[in-house]
């Protein structure tokens, strides 16, 4: 019989392992596209052990929380196991699926804008670790591997919304009862506030509008229809729902995108020298851009055939919108 670790594993990274091949190329890619153009950052090793703990603390939390775990574990439930064999291979078939395809794609961004010593990569590495082991402990209720099993629906949140006819109202509703799109939406928040830090180091260009390009990437708000086939099919069910649907949520995005550009431009004025009033109505024009844009393309692109949440929530559709504004920051940063 084939074991738990082999079965789950095939599950996260492919019968023939693709996704490790697929995540090395693209780490590849990364890195010498960076070197190559000489983006040199001075970062402090506190802030990348820091990073690489909370980043892969967050991943494998969402990656335990996943809905579509219940899949995984049904057809494991449906044979003899032994619980403390399950669970081990669980955890470790997840924290590698972590590690390999994401914390290793920004250790290599560390890597590739400055310098690094042996030791500091290897401290890396063992904060990455402890992130990991953390989030599951936190996870766990009990030692049982039927802990993990956690389907999750949305017709509660459905339900409660029915009759109210508040689209506005259902969409904050649903990331304040969704913990994990809440707490990648503050922890954005809170990137905001030492933003300016680093892109005070950029000198003869504008650095601010790439912040507000930087904080357009909130993965989860971005596709609520992707990440809920049973939310989609009853919105696209209703007639006219792609006006009314469609201006609310590009609202819901806009307000959550100026709560972290205004953020940041407070800190700006805390940190460097003030803030203009064109910095004000270009982090307006960002939020709203790029509000609209994300919505475009969820409504008519959504993201279909995935796995577990962060591969929906890692998908290379998600970095468009933020691409696109990133051009758009350089473009002004250069002229202003």
């Amino acid at each position: 019989m084939m074991r738990p670790f082999q079965a789950i594993s095939k599950q996260l990274f492919g019968v023939r392992c693709e996704r490790i091949t697929k995540s090395l190329l693209t780490c590849l890619i990364i890195f010498c596209a960076i070197y190559a153009a000489e983006i040199r950052v001075t970062v402090a090793p506190f802030i990348l052990f820091l990073t690489m703990a909370i980043f892969s603390m967050g991943v494998m939390w969402r990656s335990l929380g996943s809905s579509k775990n219940a899949e995984i574990f049904m057809g494991l439930f449906m044979l003899p196991f032994n619980n403390k064999e399950l669970i081990v291979s669980y955890l470790l078939a997840f924290g590698s699926y972590t590690l390999v395809t994401k914390t290793m794609l920004v250790l290599i961004l560390f890597l590739a804008v400055d310098r690094w010593s042996i030791a500091q990569i290897l401290t890396t590495v063992l904060c990455a670790c402890g992130g990991c082991i953390l989030a599951a402990a936190m996870y766990m209720r009990s030692i049982d591997a039927y802990t993990f099993y956690r389907p999750v629906s949305s017709k509660k949140l459905i339900d409660r919304s029915r009759g109210k006819g508040s689209v506005l109202l259902y969409l904050f509703r649903y990331l304040a009862t969704n913990k994990s799109y809440l707490m990648n939406t503050i922890g954005l928040w809170a990137i905001a506030c030492f933003l300016p830090l680093l892109l005070g180091q950029f000198d003869g260009l504008n650095a601010m509008p790439l912040g507000f390009a930087i904080l357009s990437l909130n993965t989860p708000i971005c596709i609520l229809l992707s990440c809920d086939p049973e939310l989609e099919q009853a919105v696209r069910a209703l007639p006219g729902q792609a006006v009314r649907f469609g201006s609310r949520y590009c609202l819901f995005i806009f307000v959550i995108n100026m709560i972290a550009d205004s953020i940041c431009l407070i800190s700006w004025w805390f940190l460097n020298d003030g803030v203009l009033g064109t910095n004000i109505v270009t982090a307006v024009l960002f939020a709203l851009q790029s509000a609209i844009l994300s919505v475009l393309l969820e409504w008519w692109f959504p993201i279909r055939n995935w796995k577990i949440e962060n591969d929906l929530w890692h998908h290379p559709r998600k970095y468009i919108v933020p691409l696109l504004m990133m051009l758009l920051a350089v473009l002004i940063g250069t002229k202003l």
